[in-house]
């Protein structure tokens, strides 16, 4: 069996030259290999074929206590757990009803199912028709979590007997397909992966990742495991909870003209430039390059793409990221890439019976001790399907493997009791615990910690406070708490706390007084336009209601507005008799002077001033326009 080293995953860049010596290429991890090529691989020492005819012997029945199968492999098992009939089964027996063959399961019918009444605990709430005929599909109908994977990968027999897997697009473009019975095409493919081992780094053979998503753009270049040059960009252009860039809804026909709906189309047209000016100054890098691994879902394409025209040169080396993607960033480029160049070790079936031997005897030794197999936190740690496995397993008086369905590895991690008194938001329930001497830096499932699931503040300075007192009893960076919380620190927070109430409440007496101001205001305002009105509307009833005024009346006041007309026309007569008998009088004294800079009404000087025009001529004041105005008018 290999050591330890050799079977962990490694990127291919770390692997030696001769690796991928004597190889041959598989359809499946668990497919045989030909008559010929076995015979030139190493035959097992008598050893060996012992080892593993006594693991066969001794290793645990692969059964389902539940439908009552017998299976002849592990991953039989596993597919067979993860079945509708298997499910459908567990369902029947967790409401006491028969179980149902293998071979009568593609007849039944939905009322079939009915008549069982098994509607009442399934794992979705609807009630449709549909429910019972997804139960009632085959299995071989069942997806596979890891089909994708399996299509998307390489799989290699060692001359060691190791099977290995590495990702098709690492050294295969989009157009090529693999045909495992042409000796060429393996002999070409194996040559290419040796290729890898030795491949220098001297900048000639880039790879290069592009991620796109939602707004968020991650490019970086490698160089075997060396990353060259890398740069992310981000910018906001999808609304929060509402999914969707801004041009995508305004395509749809709804153009929304608010503030925030502006910001968004202006960050996709500069997201785009900026992506653009990029990708434009790393051509000497895809120059170089010998794959391009891109991810841009839907209209992120467009940020990589000119319609059909890529924004890059050797666009013959793109290839498609085949497994999920979260949010570009550095990190997440930099995973991926990790995981495209990973050299996988495929457990073979000697392995997964000597693990599973492993696994089982001091299972049956605690059996007959009289321990429980599994405890209640282990139950209430599985879901609805594996508890159901392990009350038929009890049931049956059989010794329970946990390897049957999920390997130990892959057992649920139970949170801690600090974990649920954080999650629930009981501040003084997390202190009793901190002081019993839980650690706070133990992570659930999810990598999470107690400090993590805090809901609310109170809780999180629990964590604080009792980081304060006892700085060195736990990594509180590892715990993921920021800073302790001394009284010190509380004191002057509660005090800048009530400060800023004070200033909050004076403020608002301020806006209190500032309204009713204005509120009195507009009412003095109202009420005086209401006495205006009526004081009109008075007066309209008067002029309505008076005597109607006499010829004679109305003729003697048209003779005296004439009159005053006549009198006021006179006396603008005789001040420009005035004004011109001045002028005469000026004319000689300054008859040196020139006529554009006096005044063409009083013949006053205009130096310094800023005359007024009026055809040619000009005056020191508007009065004086006027009058010899009227003086031309009257002749």
């Amino acid at each position: 069996m290999a050591s330890s080293q050799e079977k962990r995953h490694r990127s291919i860049f770390e692997l030696p030259s001769n690796y991928f010596d004597s190889c041959r290429l598989l359809p499946s991890p668990h497919s045989s290999l030909p008559d010929h090529h076995t015979q030139t691989l190493q035959p097992p020492s008598n050893d060996a074929v012992d080892d593993i005819q006594n693991a066969v012997v001794s290793g645990p029945r692969l059964t389902c206590n539940t439908c009552k199968a017998h299976f002849d492999s592990l991953q039989d098992q596993r597919s067979h757990f993860k079945s509708d009939i298997h499910r459908f089964n567990v369902k029947l027996t967790i409401a006491g009803k028969n179980i149902v063959k293998e071979e009568d399961f593609e007849d039944l019918t939905s009322d079939f199912v009915k008549d069982y009444d098994v509607s009442s605990i399934s794992g979705s709430e609807s009630d449709d028709d549909d429910d019972s005929e997804n139960e009632s599909r085959s299995q071989n109908l069942v997806p596979n979590k890891s089909g994708i994977s399996l299509k998307q990968k390489l799989f290699v027999s060692l001359q060691t007997g190791q099977r290995v897997s590495v990702w098709k697009s690492l050294i295969m473009n989009v157009s090529e397909n693999v045909v495992y019975e042409d000796e060429q095409v393996q002999k070409n493919l194996v040559e290419r992966l040796k290729s890898l081992t030795v491949e220098p780094s001297d900048k000639t053979r880039l790879r290069i990742v592009l991620l796109a998503s939602g707004g968020h753009f991650a490019g970086c270049v490698f160089d075997g495991d060396t990353v060259v040059a890398h740069k992310t960009f981000h910018r906001y252009v999808v609304r929060a909870k509402a999914g969707k860039k801004q041009s995508a809804k305004d395509a749809s026909g709804r153009t929304v003209h608010s503030a925030g709906a502006s910001l968004r189309r202006y960050n996709e047209l500069a997201l785009k430039k900026e992506v653009h000016e990029l990708l434009t100054a790393w051509r000497p890098y895809f120059d170089a390059s010998i794959c391009i691994f891109i991810h841009a879902p839907s209209s992120s394409r467009e940020l990589l793409y000119d319609g059909e025209k890529p924004c890059f040169t050797n666009p013959q080396c793109v290839r498609n990221i085949a497994m999920i993607v979260r949010r570009p960033t550095l990190r997440e480029a930099k995973r991926i890439y990790g995981q495209l160049t990973l050299v996988s070790y495929e457990a073979d079936e000697k392995e997964i019976l000597q693990s599973n031997q492993q696994d089982g005897v001091p299972i049956r030794k605690a059996k007959r001790n009289g321990a429980p197999t599994v405890s209640k936190v282990d139950i209430a740690g599985l879901d609805e399907n594996d508890k159901a496995e392990v009350c038929s397993s009890n049931q049956n008086d059989e010794p329970l493997i946990l390897s049957d369905d999920i390997s130990e590895n892959e057992l649920p991690v139970i949170s801690t009791p600090l974990h649920q008194a954080a999650q629930s938001g009981d501040s003084e329930k997390v202190m009793e615990l901190l002081e019993q001497g839980l650690d706070p830096c133990v992570k659930d499932e999810r990598g999470r910690t107690p400090y993590m699931l805090a809901p609310d503040k109170e809780v999180r300075n629990t964590f604080r406070r009792f980081m304060a007192s006892n700085l060195d009893k736990w990594d509180w960076n590892a715990a993921k708490v920021p800073s302790a919380l001394t009284k010190e620190m509380e004191e002057s927070q509660a005090a800048k706390q009530a400060e800023k109430d004070a200033k909050r409440k004076a403020r608002a007496k301020e806006l209190k007084k500032l309204r009713k101001a204005k509120e009195k205001k507009a009412q003095a305002e109202a009420a005086e336009k209401q006495k205006i009105a009526s004081t009109s509307a008075t007066g309209q009833s008067q002029s309505k209601s008076g005597v109607k005024l006499s010829k004679a009346e109305e003729l003697k006041r048209a003779q005296d507005a004439e009159r005053e007309k006549r009198a006021a026309a006179a006396e603008r007569r005789m001040a420009a008799l005035k004004i011109q008998a001045s002028n005469s009088t000026t004319s000689a004294n300054n008859s040196g002077l020139d006529g554009d800079i006096l005044c063409s009404c009083c013949n006053s000087s205009l130096a310094g001033k800023v005359p007024f025009h009026r055809y040619n001529y000009k005056y020191c004041s508007t009065s004086c326009m006027h009058v010899h105005k009227e003086i031309l008018e009257d002749g």
